[in-house]
C-alpha cells in the first residue's frame, strides 16, 4: 500500500480532513476546517494519511493540555475512512503522533472510547497499550448517531505514556464487555443500557480502589478487560 503520513498544512487539507470526519460521522458536527488550522498553527498535531493523488485516507489530531498528571497531549480524533481500514493506517498515525508529541517534549497522550466497543479496546489497550483508570459519565451528552443514541456515551479516558510502562503489575481483576456492542444496542436497547449500567458500576468500583485497566483479551463471548492496582 502507497500511502504517507504527514502534516495536514494546506487548505485544501484541512477542508479534506472535514470532509474525512463527514464520511465516518455522518449526522455529527465535524471539526471545522477554521479550528484544525488554528491547532495545527498553534501547537497541535494534526496529520493525515495522504495517498500519491493527495487524496486523505486518515487523520489523528491532538492539542496540548492539562492532566492530573501534568502537560499532555489530548487526542481529540483518530479517524480512517471505510474502505482502508483495518489495513493499519490507524496504528501508523498514533505512532506518527506520538513521534511528533515527543518532539515538543511531552511524553503523555490521552484520548476517550467507549468501554464497550471491543474493537477500539483492543486497539488502544491490547494494541497500543494505553492503560486507563478514568470513567466518565456520558462524556459527551444524548448523541443522535446510531452506535450512541438511547444510552449515555460514558468514555474511558486512557493515558498512552510515551516514556514509561506503567504495566508491572500482575492483573488480579477482569471486567467482560460484549462482542458487538452496536449490533447489541440495534437489536435490544434495553439490553445495551443494561451493559452500559453494569460496566459502569465495575469501572468506577474498581477504579475507586485503585486499580486501573492494563490488558484486553479478546474472548469468544466478546472481550475482557483486566486490571491491575497501581501506585497514585
Amino acid at each position: 500500500m502507497d500511502y504517507v503520513i504527514r502534516p495536514v498544512e494546506t487548505l485544501s487539507d484541512h477542508r479534506q480532513a472535514v470532509a474525512l470526519q463527514q464520511r465516518i460521522w455522518e449526522g455529527e458536527q465535524p471539526v471545522p476546517t477554521h479550528l484544525t488550522l488554528a491547532l495545527a498553527r498553534h501547537g497541535g498535531v494534526v496529520l493525515g494519511a495522504f495517498l500519491p493523488d493527495g487524496h486523505m485516507i486518515g487523520l489523528v489530531m491532538s492539542f496540548l493540555g492539562w492532566s492530573r498528571f501534568g502537560l499532555c497531549h489530548h487526542s481529540h480524533m483518530a479517524a480512517v475512512s471505510p474502505e482502508w481500514q483495518g489495513c493499519g493506517i490507524g496504528t501508523a498515525l498514533k505512532h506518527a503522533q506520538r513521534r511528533a508529541v515527543l518532539a515538543q517534549g511531552v511524553t503523555l497522550i490521552t484520548w476517550t472510547y467507549d468501554p464497550l466497543l471491543a474493537r477500539n479496546a483492543w486497539f488502544n489497550i491490547g494494541k497500543l497499550r494505553a492503560i486507563c483508570r478514568t470513567y466518565i459519565r456520558n462524556a459527551y451528552g444524548d448523541m443522535p448517531d446510531p452506535i450512541n443514541a438511547g444510552v449515555p456515551s460514558d468514555r474511558f479516558e486512557v493515558e498512552w505514556w510515551l516514556d514509561r510502562d506503567l504495566r508491572g503489575p500482575k492483573p488480579t481483576l477482569s471486567i467482560d464487555i460484549p462482542h458487538d456492542f452496536a449490533a447489541l444496542k440495534r437489536a435490544s436497547t434495553e439490553a445495551a443500557l443494561a451493559w452500559r449500567m453494569r460496566v459502569r458500576e465495575q469501572c468506577e468500583r474498581a477504579f475507586a480502589e485503585g486499580y486501573a485497566v492494563v490488558e484486553f483479551e479478546r474472548t469468544t463471548a466478546g472481550g475482557r478487560y483486566w486490571l491491575a492496582k497501581l501506585d497514585p
